[in-house]
């Protein structure tokens, strides 16, 4: 696909561990656009979440002008849904089971090694790494679900917007390459 084929506002979902922070800044630096992380716009410090209502004024808010880049597992919330009839091109990181959990096994541990301040100042604690709330778990519980997520909103497409699967991390870094 070449540079030209892509939109102005690209959202790029895959289930957890498989890059789509990565691959949304990278698209963003490219191509001039801005950079929306979707963690940042559901998380407060601390580990609070936004209250529903609060995440949809802030999708729409910064979603609603402008190119930008989106990542996140978007589903059948109304704030996800939103993001979605406004995008132009969909972007799915589609990798198999055993390269995102080594990714966000790697990312896991990395992050609470070096106690990396996430979004809001949030760090990821030694306590959940392990745990059934760790993001190693939640990226294997969810895996075989977001994939037929994305399976059928790629299949239910009526064609008014660009789409791309991408299979592998080779994959995704040629494709990166190429923009």
């Amino acid at each position: 696909m070449a540079r030209s084929d892509l939109g102005q506002r690209i959202c790029v979902v895959g289930t957890s561990g498989a890059g789509k922070t990565y691959v949304a800044r990278a698209i963003a630096g490219r191509l001039g656009l801005r950079y929306i992380e979707t963690d940042a716009l559901i998380w407060r410090a601390d580990w609070e979440q936004v209250p529903r209502d609060e995440q949809y004024l802030a999708f729409d808010a910064a979603t609603r002008d402008g190119g930008w880049t989106f990542d996140g597992n978007l589903g059948p919330s109304p704030e996800d849904q939103l993001v979605l009839s406004r995008c132009d091109t969909l972007v799915w990181l589609d990798l198999p089971r055993w390269q995102v959990m080594v990714s966000v096994t790697r990312r896991t541990l990395w992050r609470v090694l070096t106690r990396e301040r996430l979004w809001h100042s949030n760090v990821e604690p030694w306590r959940r790494v392990f745990s059934g709330d760790s993001m190693i778990a939640y990226a294997w519980r969810t895996y075989g679900r977001q994939k037929h997520r994305y399976a059928a909103l790629f299949a239910a497409s009526d064609g008014s917007r660009t789409q791309l699967r991408l299979a592998s991390r080779g994959t995704v870094n040629r494709w990166l390459a190429s923009l």
